[in-house]
């Protein structure tokens, strides 16, 4: 049973260098789902590794960008490679492992055509639980499931510096039956009693496990696979040396065999699951190591963060989303909060991501999801994220890019078709069907060529922006045509009642006192059109009598109109 709290020796780190996880991991991987899930990534033939193309759009989109320059020295990124094994291992892709081989003559496995696949179901259930329930189970995939495939000893972490044992013999001795899951979770549970913001040392780490818990790593009595193998003991698996040709072996008599053996364990413990997570922050020392390899004593400090410590007791703070009046959207969260983000950036433009990501809202982002869902209501969206009422601008704003959204909707780069009902294999190309006869459809190009390959006679009309082109005489149409006979009828004059409207706009001196204008005549629904580059405002002059009461309730201005001089 652990000892209440270890008595961890404090220390500074001015001499040292010292390393902060500079990645999310959490963004990461869903980054790396979110573009596979878009695209058709096919793993090299050979090695199955990513190819070095989608690597390098990948690298971009991490967070941090050492990872573009990792794909552009090496041609591949160690970090991107991890979050690709993440995403296995989690099982939210998959593709072939095994390979084929080639004929007799193979030695090694092939993998022709081996695209991955997403498993959508699987990946949205993981993003749809609570934070920390998403954290819980990254953490216990990375305890049970070591992404790098085998243990500390043998393995540098991803963002380590430390090398490893050699792995010969490792299928033999106490190896084999080393529970490295229990071990890493009684580190973690020692880690827990460490002050936030505090740096320690190591070596008190690894003193306080040597005289309180020498077996937390190696029991005590091992059991071995093979009986032979008790004549080597606790220690047999480990050999050091200044070259791996004249290696020594540890002996368990030695005075310094736990801090040559566990120690070296701790050490790279500490620069991997808890650093890839970014519960610790690591200091290495700068002189240059000169002693038996692999690494000792050069992992000299850690501490751990205010998030680890939150997750361990499962209450890290609930995000944070803060809705600003210049429509920035602040979301302050401990851990990534994916699930608001992926609802945010379809209404928003990512400015920042760091521990407080922005966002900024955009007119037509806003608008495309109002034409795609009916039920939305961005207001109530955004008032429900951040539990309180919205700035009366950005309210005013939304409703009345609501308004626009009612009155019409946008498409682009698609053209009208008109014709019969049972038109021959053209659902492929319908965007939406208006009636029976007429669709809106897109690839007019490749369209037009089917129809004349079914040898259907189509007529491409493209008309001017200024008028409408008229079609020739006989083309089949709901809209109106020409009337021929009008060339025979009287010439005499017809009455025509002309209506006029008139317009005012106002000039403005600023753009603040515009902008509060425009608010003030939003807010008593009067039409109004902005032209922010000339700082005008112009609305129908039978709403005088509306501009006038928003005119004497600005509280900061008093208002006088003037005619403008006609030249």
């Amino acid at each position: 049973m652990m000892q209440p709290r270890p008595n961890l020796t404090p220390t500074n780190t001015d001499e040292l260098s010292v390393f902060s996880n500079q990645y999310d991991l959490r963004h990461d991987l869903h980054a790396y789902v979110e573009y596979v899930r878009d695209r058709c990534v096919k793993r090299l033939h050979r090695s199955n590794e990513l190819n070095r193309s989608d690597s390098k759009r990948l690298a971009k989109l991490m967070s941090n960008s050492y990872a573009i320059e990792e794909v552009e020295t090496k041609g591949y990124s160690n970090w991107v490679n991890y979050v690709d094994e993440l995403a296995h291992a989690f099982k939210f892709i998959s593709y072939d492992t095994e390979g084929i081989y080639a004929g007799y003559t193979s030695s090694e496995p092939s993998f022709p055509d081996n695209y991955i696949k997403i498993d959508t179901k699987r990946y949205k259930e993981f993003i749809g639980l609570p934070l920390i329930e998403q954290e819980q189970k990254l953490f216990d995939l990375l305890v049970n499931n070591y992404p790098d495939g085998d243990n500390e000893f043998y393995n540098t972490s991803v963002l380590g510096r430390l090398s490893g044992f050699s792995s010969w013999g490792s299928a033999i001795g106490i190896m084999p039956g080393l529970d490295f899951a229990r071990i890493r979770r009684f580190l973690i549970e020692v880690l827990r009693s460490c002050t936030p913001g505090i740096w320690y040392t190591t070596s008190s780490l690894i003193r306080y496990l040597k005289e309180n818990h020498p077996f937390f790593l190696i029991p005590e009595k091992p059991k071995y696979k093979y009986k032979q193998d008790a004549k080597e003991g606790r220690y047999g698996n480990f050999r050091e040396g200044k070259r791996w040709d004249t290696e020594i072996n540890v002996s368990e008599s030695d005075a310094d065999a736990f801090e040559r053996v566990e120690g070296r364990y701790v050490e790279r413990f500490l620069e991997g699951l808890p650093h890839i997570l970014g519960y610790i922050e690591v200091a290495y020392s700068k002189t240059e190591y000169e002693g038996y390899l692999p690494e000792m004593n050069q992992l000299q400090a850690f501490r751990v963060s205010d998030t680890f410590l939150h997750v361990m007791s499962g209450e890290i703070i609930e995000p944070r989303v803060t809705v600003q009046p210049n429509f920035e959207v602040h979301v302050e969260s401990e851990l990534y909060p994916v699930q608001i983000l992926a609802q945010l950036t379809k209404l928003a433009d990512v400015v920042a991501k760091d521990r407080t990501s922005i966002l900024k809202l955009r007119k037509k982002k806003v608008l495309t999801q109002l034409s795609e869902r009916d039920d939305l209501d961005v207001i109530k969206l955004l008032e429900k994220m951040s539990g309180q009422k919205l700035p009366q601008n950005v309210q005013i704003e939304l409703d009345e890019w609501t308004g626009a959204s009612e009155a019409f909707t946008l498409y682009e780069n698609v053209v009208l078709l008109e014709g019969d009902n049972d038109l021959p294999e053209i659902d492929r190309f319908t965007i939406e069907r208006i009636s029976p006869t007429m669709r809106i459809v897109h690839s007019p190009d490749r369209l037009f060529t089917h129809l004349e390959q079914k040898e259907l006679v189509p007529l491409r009309i493209k008309h001017r922006s200024s008028a409408l082109v008229l079609l020739p005489d006989g083309a089949r149409t709901v809209f109106p045509r020409r009337d021929l006979s009008s060339k025979s009828k009287s010439k005499a004059k017809k009455h025509a009642i002309i209506k006029r409207e008139v317009q005012i706009t106002f000039h403005f001196p600023a753009k603040e006192l515009m902008e509060e204008f425009r608010n003030g005549l939003v807010a008593v629904r009067c039409p109004v059109a902005a032209d922010w580059d000339k700082l005008t405002l112009s609305f129908d002059k039978r709403y005088e009598s509306e501009v006038k009461k928003v005119s004497k309730a600005l509280k900061d201005h008093t208002i006088k109109i003037e005619d403008t001089d006609i030249i």
